[in-house]
């Protein structure tokens, strides 16, 4: 990818989450066989394919920027995982939440926020979601993670849970 940002039609930005960062989140979510992990704005589907390596979960990824699509595509062909990854060309607010065990997200506070009553009217008790560097408006995380990448870069990593 290129150094210059590209945004999607919702104006959300897709940037690369790094892999360490991806890991750590996974790790939160503490995933188990027989789950459902949805990513909302999975990008290059990195998260999905980390994932599956961690548990036996049904991934399911939601993206609509073509240069995200193209990528999570190659990469889900590239780890023979066309079988256990399914990758959605749609508006992620159309997703269905009800028999979701997880979610792994990158958004900003601003879409985080307008996607959170969404959440919580549909997702079940107990669903876990992670997010990191913006936090849920008006949520409170069960869980706050101040992690520092390999290149020294500080991230913030929140876990919540649908109560």
């Amino acid at each position: 990818m290129k150094s210059q940002t590209v945004f999607t039609s919702l104006g959300e930005p897709y940037e690369l989450t790094p892999n360490e960062v991806v890991l750590e989140k996974l790790r939160l979510l503490n995933l188990q066989d027989g789950e459902v992990l949805l990513d909302l704005g999975c990008g290059d589907a990195r998260s999905l394919l980390a994932a599956r390596k961690i548990a036996d979960v049904t991934c399911i990824g939601y993206e609509i920027l073509p240069i995200a699509l193209e990528a999570a595509a190659e990469n889900i062909k590239k780890e023979n995982a066309t079988d256990t990854i399914e990758i959605r060309e749609e508006d992620f607010f159309h997703a269905d939440l009800c028999k979701v065990n997880a979610i792994i997200l990158y958004l900003t506070r601003n879409m985080l926020g307008k996607i959170s009553l969404k959440l919580e009217n549909e997702l079940p008790v107990g669903t876990r979601i992670v997010t990191h560097d913006f936090d849920i408006p008006a949520w409170e995380a069960e869980k706050i993670v101040h992690f520092k990448s390999s290149k020294s870069i500080p991230f913030t990593i929140y876990l919540y849970r649908q109560k």
